[in-house]
């Protein structure tokens, strides 16, 4: 994987997270009293925007990851099984946010729910890929 797109993985994958997080953080610490009960955050819908603009960027590394760095990589044992786990669950990650979108009801929560879990775990399939891979071998 070149240096360029290595980079620009790191970071959509990384302001995704990180919005990620931040929208949780808006949604269950800082509710908006109603008279109704507990309502969105006011931040909710701007953090939710820039997360989902960076969706698409990172659905599109998806592809570019998929098409060229798997594929090159898969006769290797090496870090498959990392590497596997990881797109497996950038795929169901992409799947549940649509379902997020295009939803409602008893399907949107189930989504939600996974879309929160495996989203915030992320992180932790990411860390452990990239370090059997190595800081050294970076740009190579």
């Amino acid at each position: 994987m070149s240096t360029a797109l290595r980079r620009a993985v790191f970071v959509i994958c990384t302001l995704l997270w990180l919005s990620g997080c931040l929208w949780l953080v808006a949604h269950f610490a800082f509710p908006t009293p109603t008279d109704f009960g507990p309502g969105p955050s006011p931040w909710q819908p701007a953090i939710m925007r820039v997360h989902g603009w960076l969706a698409v960027g990172g659905v599109f590394l998806l592809g570019w990851i998929a098409a060229e760095h798997i594929g090159d990589r898969w006769h290797r044992a090496r870090n498959r099984v990392s590497g596997f786990s990881l797109a497996s669950l950038a795929a169901v990650l992409v799947v549940s946010g649509y379902a997020l979108y295009y939803t409602n009801d008893r399907l949107h929560d189930l989504a939600g729910a996974v879309h929160e879990v495996l989203g915030g775990a992320a992180i932790a399939f990411a860390l452990i890929h990239w370090r059997r891979n190595g800081p050294s071998r970076v740009g190579r």
